[in-house]
């Protein structure tokens, strides 16, 4: 994907977190829309059956009522399940959208993408590094992106309520 400028980064920022958990042999993705730091615009939800939750991710996202307004995608790396993964190239062109996807720094680090942040390693499909700290440090609270903390929270609860179909 080529590098997108945000030529103003404002407080209101939507900013799509991801984050997924295993459910019944297949795993439940989550999508929070977070307004910046200020509040929850919505949540979206879909299943995989499949290890790699690219595709599924990209469809939940492209066929979202949010999808227009969203402005970027992030993931916690670190947070997948095991053996899950997101491939963030493939995620910002099948969504047309830039992709950040944070890591706990540490391993190699490919100046041509990636950057630290906070103590992170952010890896940027889309986006240069300085639009990129401009939407972390709006969209963060206490160092870590707030879609990204609430789609963490809401995913972990899908294990426990029983839901076999999401």
């Amino acid at each position: 994907m080529k590098l997108v400028r945000i030529r103003q980064v404002k407080k209101e920022i939507r900013v799509l977190g991801l984050a997924a958990e295993p459910l019944d042999g297949s795993y439940v993705c989550v999508g929070v829309v977070y307004r910046g730091r200020l509040g929850l615009d919505g949540v979206l939800c879909c299943s995989s059956s499949s290890r790699d939750l690219t595709g599924a991710a990209a469809s939940m996202i492209r066929d979202s009522a949010h999808f227009n307004q969203i402005r970027v995608i992030a993931v916690d790396m670190d947070r997948l399940p095991p053996g899950a993964s997101i491939e963030l190239d493939a995620l910002a062109s099948g969504t047309g959208k830039p992709v950040l996807g944070l890591t706990r720094a540490g391993g190699e680090l490919d100046e041509r993408y990636m950057f630290l942040w906070r103590g992170f390693k952010v890896t940027s499909m889309g986006l240069g590094r300085g639009d990129v700290e401009r939407v972390l440090d709006t969209c963060s609270v206490e160092g870590f992106p707030e879609a990204l903390r609430v789609a963490s929270l809401v995913a972990e609860e899908f294990p426990g309520t029983g839901l076999h179909k999401v």
